[in-house]
């Protein structure tokens, strides 16, 4: 009788001990995400948070040495654009947001062209932005349809008026989201933000039909406070 209820209590520990081991593993589990995007941050650095549903943010945008692609002999237009973007976190979960481009505009200023203006179409079909809570920190991609008009074009005057045939795309690695300020160098380069890294050119035409492309236009971006 006694052997019986040694064996009985014996097996009742295992079990305790096998239940308790399985819940630290999923709180383990649970923590890995966290705990790896701690350890990707600078050392003393807070881990990323991600912005609250219905939260709104304006950003400056400085996009510095876009390459204009168009039937022209090199060396090919470099454009330095200028501007703001306004972005509104709409749905989202414990590792991701949605980002909605509330309003977008960037200028730059060419002696071929005139000025050469950046504006959301009149529809934008585009997909909100993708912000993510990663093990290597905060990583957003950013997709947006854009309408590009040309205030002439040589001693034509225009405006000249085209949309990119399909959404740019754009991908920043977030410290902190909203992107820390960014200030001007005198040259009217950015110093600050965080970087948006254009993935592939943008092609702009009219329906199916190319006119151009926009390449290398990074995009720095940094919170406009208040």
């Amino acid at each position: 009788m006694i052997v019986g209820m040694t064996s009985s209590l014996s097996r009742r520990r295992l079990l305790s001990h096998a239940v308790a081991a399985a819940g630290m593993g999923l709180l383990a589990t649970g923590a890995a995400t966290t705990r790896a995007a701690a350890a990707a941050q600078p050392s003393g650095q807070a881990p990323p948070v991600l912005p609250t549903i219905g939260q709104q943010f304006t950003l400056s945008c400085v996009g510095f040495g876009a390459t204009l692609v168009v039937n022209l002999p090199p060396p090919l237009p470099a454009l330095n654009f200028i501007g703001s973007r306004v972005v509104r976190a709409e749905v989202g979960d414990a590792d991701f947001v949605r980002l909605r481009t509330l309003n977008f505009a960037m200028d730059a200023v060419h002696p071929l062209f005139g000025r050469v203006t950046l504006r959301l179409p009149d529809i934008d079909s585009s997909p909100d932005s993708l912000l993510q809570l990663t093990p290597d920190g905060l990583v957003e991609t950013w997709t947006q349809s854009m309408a590009l008009t040309f205030e002439r074009s040589g001693e034509v005057e225009g405006p000249f008026s085209h949309e990119t045939l399909e959404p740019g795309k754009w991908i920043a690695n977030h410290i902190v989201f909203p992107p820390p300020p960014q200030e001007r160098n005198p040259d009217g380069s950015s110093a600050g933000g965080t970087r948006y890294v254009l993935q592939a050119p943008i092609k702009y035409g009219h329906d199916s039909t190319e006119a151009g492309q926009l390449r290398g236009f990074d995009i720095n971006q940094g919170v406009i406070p208040g």
